[in-house]
């Protein structure tokens, strides 16, 4: 048998050991899980991260909604009346998205180009891409809008060229070339045997996705920060298209924000930045709502009326527009984006004009805003994991009247902002990577408790080992507290 001494001494060694190893480990576990996520999403070439990262394996889906002018034999026939558009779709395309040609620089940071792969879903979408969608020629529009400054003995023979080709300045044309297909236009033929024109189009054909389509270079290089010297920098943009500017001035050419992926955690931070390479800028997503995505609680951001406002009520946002506020600036809601869209006249809006002031939204009949028309992104706090994205935004094209070109001016009013397609990129973490969160939160959240019960079973042995300890004390004859009792007496109590 054991003597009591030695089960005291190996209870009291046991439970000082697991007293020492609990507090200690209650006060370091935030910082050693810090450090395991830190290891884990620095990107590097063995974290677990950059898989993730390089081939996004959660599905993701781009759905496109057309606009369709319904109204375009009134319009010809020199009626008084506001144009009307009509949704057709979603079309719904499944996105597959890859980085290439990665380099690792020495200055934690990894140079990279998207190649985006989209895959038409007939079953998830309202209508095929042979669908016929009628709308303004953008080609014919981008040409008057570059040439509204000219003197007008430039513009009449621009105008007598346009018309040689185009009766009217609508086109029609199914829902596949409109996307990736590309409509042909004599116009884009003739300038391509021109080389020397001051009219720069890179395209043989127009199509708003036309060339992008499995292109590595489409989106242009990007170089981001992995994380490694600084954490709170992972993700984030630190050039882009080799620079770390845009064509917009001041503060608005500044790349920067996160690519969407990957993020560092945010602790409730009040606004996120994202980079979107479609608009050449940045948007800033205010903190909204928490909200909860199969079983993990996340903080919402969405986009406030802060976006797109061009210093209407926002001073600091003032350099979205050039210094001299023209014509050019739209009213709050409506970024100009022509500077990166080869010259076209393009404007970024939320879809169906939401949020933007008037008069632009009164020139247009057939929109509909809905307060869910908004782009967000929700996030989990601790581990910066992306919970749902939604990016919803619409393309249109700015048309004014321009003298001397009269197959632009054909429309009733002399200046519309004419919707030409919206669309939402929606993204959704998937089962197996909520598995993952809720065992990396549950590890995060229940470890300390099983560090306080190992404490606390540390103390209980303890407490036993001093309990037989002193047991023991008091039976031995030589113990101080007995040594004054006789030998007869300690037999008489036996």
């Amino acid at each position: 048998m054991v003597s009591a001494g030695k089960k005291s001494g190996w209870l009291m060694g046991c439970g000082s050991v697991m007293v020492v190893v609990g507090a200690v480990m209650v006060i370091l576990w935030p910082s050693l899980f810090f450090t395991q996520l830190k290891n884990m999403m620095i990107l590097s070439e063995t974290s677990m991260s950059f898989s993730i990262w390089r081939e996004v394996p959660i599905p993701m889906y781009l759905e496109c909604v057309m606009f369709n002018i319904t109204n375009v034999a009134d319009i010809l026939a020199g009626k008084n009346v506001t144009l009307e558009v009509s949704e057709m779709g979603p079309y719904v395309f499944r996105e597959e998205l890859t980085k290439v040609n990665l380099t690792w620089n020495d200055n934690s940071t990894i140079t990279y180009y998207n190649q985006k792969f989209w895959h038409f879903e007939p079953e998830l979408s309202n209508g095929s891409l042979s669908d016929i969608i009628t709308s303004i020629n953008p080609i014919v529009v981008t040409v008057a809008y570059y040439m509204r400054h000219q003197h007008p003995l430039l513009k009449i023979p621009v105008d007598v060229f346009m018309r040689m080709f185009h009766e009217d300045m609508f086109v029609s044309a199914n829902v596949s070339s409109w996307m990736f297909d590309g409509i042909d236009d004599p116009i884009l033929d003739i300038a391509e045997r021109f080389p020397d024109l001051p009219i720069d189009i890179p395209f043989d054909k127009f199509g708003w996705f036309y060339g992008r389509n499995g292109s590595k270079e489409y989106d242009g290089v990007f170089v981001m920060n992995t994380g490694a010297s600084d954490f709170s920098q992972i993700g984030n943009l630190e050039m882009w298209r080799n620079s770390n500017r845009t064509h917009f001035r001041d503060e608005c050419g500044a790349v920067k924000g996160s690519t969407g992926e990957l993020w560092a955690p945010e602790l409730g931070q009040p606004e996120v930045t994202i980079f979107a390479p479609d608009i050449c800028t940045y948007m800033v997503l205010a903190k909204n709502e928490t909200i909860s995505v199969l079983g993990i609680e996340g903080q919402k951001y969405v986009a406030n009326d802060s976006l797109f406002d061009n210093g209407h009520k926002y001073p600091s946002m003032a350099c979205y527009c050039d210094e001299v506020r023209d014509a050019d600036c739209l009213p709050a809601g409506a970024l100009n984006v022509s500077a990166c869209r080869f010259g076209a006249p393009a404007f970024v809006t939320l879809p169906h004009f939401l949020g933007l002031e008037p008069p632009y939204p009164s020139k247009v009949v057939g929109l509909n805003p809905t307060p869910d028309m908004v782009f967000s992104v929700a996030l989990e706090m601790f581990t910066g994991m992306p919970l749902e994205v939604f990016a919803q935004l619409q393309i249109n094209l700015l048309v004014r009247h321009v003298g001397e070109i009269t197959i632009n001016n054909q429309l009733p009013d002399p200046d519309t902002l004419v919707p030409m397609f919206w669309f939402k990129q929606e993204v959704n973490i998937s089962d197996d990577y909520a598995r993952l969160a809720k065992f990396a939160l549950n590890l995060r959240y229940w470890m300390p408790f099983g560090f306080y019960a190992l404490t606390g079973i540390g103390v209980i042995l303890l407490i036993i080992g001093i309990w037989i300890l002193v047991k023991k004390l008091l039976k031995s004859p030589e113990s101080p507290i007995l040594s004054g009792v006789s030998q007869e007496d300690l037999a008489n109590e036996r």
